[in-house]
């Protein structure tokens, strides 16, 4: 009886050893090969002063939204307008909230195509500590070729490199074969809600249906993940959801020389550190499988083996990924903790205690999920647990079609300009104003196409945000063919 049991695990253990490497057989690469695109022949000098000058507008996004400095954002709208005659004309354009802008391209009125959108922003992160910085974050300086200033990366390369583009375009007598809209924010960095909120709403209401919707959000990572020969072309296909909460910990005020055992603060530090500790779940989502799905096969064979075999070896591949932050944002829901406040002297005792705690929301996590997770783990009656009025909140978006015709169009342009590079589907940590299109959008996708390593990666919203002019000048070429890939689609 022994041995007919033994005889059979074995025979398991080889049906599951071949079913692994049939697996693995099986994993064939979903890189495209395309020709080169040739390159557009733009006036590169005047494209670098664009981008520069741009820079050097303070379109910076404040808290408090009502302290917009609007002398400086609409001097942006005057300087977008003098340094693209030929879009601001032959595209109509309407300003939503005072400073966001919505420009449309028509196309061919025989065309019965749905739109598509491109999206970028004006505003920038507030450029804190200048001493920090080697050159002013505001100058736009061109040096060493590189392009210095808070806007550099995020989100002034884009939207300049779009509008040089449609500029380029024009002076070609190009027409595409259907609309073209270009969403210009100003209040991305501020939740949107002013900008593309709105935008949104209104084209819900006037009927208008996109294909496709290209925000910013993935970049090309160089560098970055373990066991790749080549850059990685990342395109979000999906976006964590975002949610701010306050924890209140109260407790009775006195003098600190009598404390009680259990302190307003000492409260809230314990509940901080189990909500660190004992995180949500880590798991495998659809995104991931999509990304692993594009990149597994380029690994070498011993990872090649094991994310063929994701299914079976799924606790191993996530214990492995949450090593790293920026791998373990992909599987799991994050926290973190990012204001804390309390007392007013040395020696009072405070009665209150408040802290601000991040959370980016995992497809499978939702608003609803994460409530309920911070009221067991904190387990405090005297602890108050409410989202944060002050800052918008989102569950995590939807998934993208990696099957469609845009999908492949922009897997195509990335190819015909980076041809040494891989491409893949993948999960965006962040939040974009595209989330706002969802009910009006087939597909939304998320890709900028600036190629960073890890260090650089810190320069947005960082110190010393500079953009390369190789990277930048590629970028136009990028919007180029993307719209002309668009039209014979």
């Amino acid at each position: 009886m022994i041995r007919k049991f033994t005889y059979f695990i074995i025979l398991c253990l080889l049906l599951l050893a071949g079913l692994m490497l049939w697996n693995m057989k099986s994993f064939k690469s979903k890189q495209i090969n395309v020709p080169i695109a040739t390159s557009s022949n733009i006036n590169s000098k005047d494209a670098i002063s664009h981008l520069s000058e741009a820079i050097k507008y303070k379109t910076i996004s404040n808290y408090d939204n009502d302290q917009i400095d609007a002398i400086t954002f609409l001097s942006f709208h005057k300087f977008l307008r003098r340094t693209y005659p030929l879009a601001f004309k032959e595209l109509s354009e309407r300003i939503f909230s005072n400073y966001s802008i919505l420009l449309k391209w028509e196309g061919s009125t025989e065309s019965s195509k749905n739109p598509i959108l491109l999206m970028a922003h004006m505003d920038v992160v507030p450029a804190l500590e200048i001493e920090n910085w080697k050159e002013d974050p505001f100058s736009g300086l061109v040096e060493n070729d590189f392009i210095w200033g808070r806007g550099a990366l995020d989100n002034k390369s884009s939207l300049i490199a779009i509008l040089e583009s449609i500029e380029y375009l024009l002076s070609t007598d190009f027409k595409p074969n259907r609309d073209i809209y270009i969403s210009i924010g100003h209040d991305e960095e501020n939740s949107g809600l002013n900008g593309n909120a709105v935008i949104a709403e209104t084209l819900k209401k006037e009927g208008i249906y996109f294909d496709m919707v290209l925000d910013e959000g993935s970049i090309i990572t160089n560098n970055i993940f373990k066991g790749l020969q080549r850059p990685v072309a990342m395109i979000g296909i999906a976006e964590k959801g975002y949610l701010t909460i306050e924890l209140t910990s109260s407790s009775n005020s006195g003098h600190s020389s009598m404390p009680s055992n259990s302190t307003a603060i000492g409260k809230l530090s314990k509940a901080i550190n189990n909500l660190e500790k004992f995180q949500m779940e880590p798991k495998i989502t659809p995104a991931l499988e999509h990304f692993f799905s594009y990149i597994g096969p380029e690994l070498d064979r011993k990872n090649q083996f094991i994310i063929s075999n994701m299914t079976l070896l799924s606790s191993s591949i996530i214990n492995e990924l949450v090593k790293d932050p920026v791998t373990a944002s992909m599987v799991r829901t994050t926290i973190a903790p990012t204001m804390i406040n309390s007392g007013i002297k040395p020696n009072v005792l405070p009665s209150e205690a408040k802290a601000v705690i991040n959370f980016r929301i995992l497809q499978g996590d939702n608003i609803k999920k994460i409530k309920e997770h911070i009221n067991k783990v904190v387990n405090d009656k005297d602890i108050e647990v409410k989202i944060l009025a002050s800052e918008s909140y989102s569950n995590p978006s939807r998934l993208s079609n990696v099957n469609s015709p845009s999908f492949n169009i922009i897997h195509k342009t990335i190819k015909e300009l980076y041809n040494d590079i891989f491409v893949s589907p993948g999960l965006v940590v962040a939040t974009t104003d595209s989330r706002y299109y969802q009910s009006i959008s087939k597909d939304i996708y998320r890709f900028v196409p600036l190629i960073l390593n890890s260090d650089e990666l810190s320069m947005i919203h960082g110190y010393n945000e500079k953009i390369s002019t190789s990277t930048y000048l590629n970028m136009i070429q990028f919007y180029i063919q993307l719209i002309k890939n668009f039209h014979v689609s």
